[in-house]
């Protein structure tokens, strides 16, 4: 792979993406799959028990990888181009900053989440092992988790082409580590002690406890949408994507989310994070096999965001021209190292408002991405368009979309509407049959199509440079002068 490609705002030409079936599902199994999913099976263990819980929470989680994975895993797979970039045909070439601010404080707020919960798992677990006295020091928080930071660069150095090695490796070691804790919890409690135990404070209404796990896991899962348009458009085809984004970001982060709803509900105290009782019931060989895991799930993942952060960065012309790529990675960690230092406690906090978020905001940025895409430009898109400021196929009104601005606007009144996102407290009956981020991604590629069928000199202009998915785009250098244009890709399918 070009890693001139990889590493700037340039898409990624057909000739030089490596990643098979294999890279694929790595990459994205090693990005879901961190100590964060302990946290989320912990909220999970207050609404709903054990069994339905689990199937509750798949099902959320896979119906969120679809909205996710229909919007951005296309233009990826087929035009090489990552996420952001991607948005320009439904918010204009300066509209699209509005994503890449949603996407930075995204990859942020997770990597934050997974710095900070390393160094406190960290630290409780070298006390659990008598290495240090206490585990409450928080210089010992912050000093794990700034070796975690100094990890992430140091893999991401030598550029992105790491991802394809480091990935799948991280990504079978932890899957062994998550299967010797599954099966712990087994030895140590048994099928019917885990699906025997309640919920821990479950609301009166069934379903909406229900529905509240299956928002969790489709808010979640829709916060991947950086990280599919960052990692799938290394991908030979689409059909080579497809399957290994499903099982790695859908069903085997549902199973370690499971894994967390286990722990917390036969060890309320844990919330969801079997590590310590793990360590006092199985002593220091269990001990290791618990921070091992801590150390790569959660390195694995934070080394797909800050690579996604950095490449969103880097869609910025100014930005791109200016910094290298170590720069950038430098960039994309030191929010997190803010965040660690002096506000780790009030920003875990919040985590469910955090996850939330993802929904509110992305939810619907999701369905404008799928309703332009399959219905309004049928899978075609112009990559001059997309590369070049100055070409009028997707710059509207000074830049800015309009309809694609309004459509978001319905998308996230309707998100507000069906839930609140800061107390999690539904705001009618229908969100227990409908979710929020469901409908939210459904009313604003409704109001778009509509918006976009009803002034058709927004769409028509675009659909007259667009050539077909099938159609070769004019060859490239293969290390061009940064002044002398955007390069293209020639679509692959």
């Amino acid at each position: 792979m070009d890693d001139v490609a990889a590493e700037a705002s340039f898409p990624i030409h057909s000739s030089e993406r490596t990643w098979g079936p294999l890279a694929v599902f790595g990459n994205t199994a090693s990005a879901a799959i961190a100590t964060w999913c302990f946290i989320t099976g912990g909220f999970v263990a207050y609404y709903v028990d054990a069994g339905p819980g689990s199937i509750a929470i798949i099902a959320g989680t896979l119906i969120g990888v679809f909205i996710s994975l229909l919007a951005a895993l296309p233009p990826a797979t087929r035009y090489g181009v990552e996420a952001v970039r991607s948005t320009r045909p439904t918010l204009g070439v300066r509209g699209s900053w509005l994503t890449l601010a949603l996407v930075l404080v995204i990859l942020v707020g997770w990597n934050s989440v997974l710095t900070i919960f390393l160094g406190r798992s960290g630290a409780e677990t070298l006390h659990a092992l008598g290495v240090v006295d206490s585990p409450d020091g928080k210089a010992l928080v912050v000093a794990i988790g700034l070796l975690s930071c100094a990890a992430v660069i140091g893999l991401l150095w030598k550029g992105p082409s790491t991802l394809r090695l480091a990935g799948p490796a991280i990504a079978i070691t932890v899957m062994a580590l998550a299967l010797v804790m599954m099966v712990f919890l087994l030895a140590e409690f048994g099928w019917d002690r885990i699906f025997s135990a309640p919920a821990l404070a479950p609301l009166p209404d069934r379903s909406t406890n229900y529905m509240i796990v299956i928002e969790l896991g489709i808010a979640g899962a829709v916060a991947w949408w950086p990280y599919i348009g960052s990692l799938t458009r290394h991908s030979r085809s689409t059909r080579t994507a497809v399957a290994p984004s499903i099982l790695g970001l859908g069903l085997l982060m549902g199973i370690v989310l499971s894994i967390g709803l286990f722990a917390a509900v036969v060890v309320p105290a844990s919330a969801g994070n079997p590590t310590l009782f793990m360590i006092e019931a199985g002593g220091p060989a269990l001990g290791v096999v618990a921070l091992g895991f801590m150390v790569l799930a959660n390195v694995g993942t934070t080394m797909v965001g800050v690579y996604a952060c950095a490449l969103a960065l880097k869609q910025v012309r100014g930005i791109d021209r200016a910094i290298s790529w170590r720069t950038a990675s430098l960039v994309s960690i030191l929010p997190v190292v803010v965040v660690l230092v002096l506000f780790a406690d009030p920003f875990m906090d919040h985590y469910g408002t955090f996850l939330a978020f993802a929904g509110v905001t992305l939810g619907p940025v999701c369905g404008l991405q799928i309703v332009d895409y399959f219905i309004l430009r049928r899978q075609r898109l112009s990559i001059h368009g997309l590369y070049d400021d100055d070409n009028p196929t997707y710059r509207y009104v000074g830049g800015f979309n309009p309809a694609g601005f309004v459509a978001l606007a319905a998308g996230i009144a309707t998100y507000l509407l069906m839930l609140d996102p800061v107390n999690f407290v539904p705001g009618t009956q229908a969100f227990s049959w409908l979710s929020a981020t469901a409908p939210a991604a459904v009313a604003s590629g409704l109001v778009y199509y509509v918006i976009m069928r009803a002034a058709p000199g927004l769409l028509r202009p675009s659909l007259a440079t667009t050539a077909s998915p099938g159609t070769p785009a004019p060859a490239r250098a293969t290390d061009p002068d940064p002044d002398s244009g955007p390069r293209v890709a020639s679509p692959t399918s």
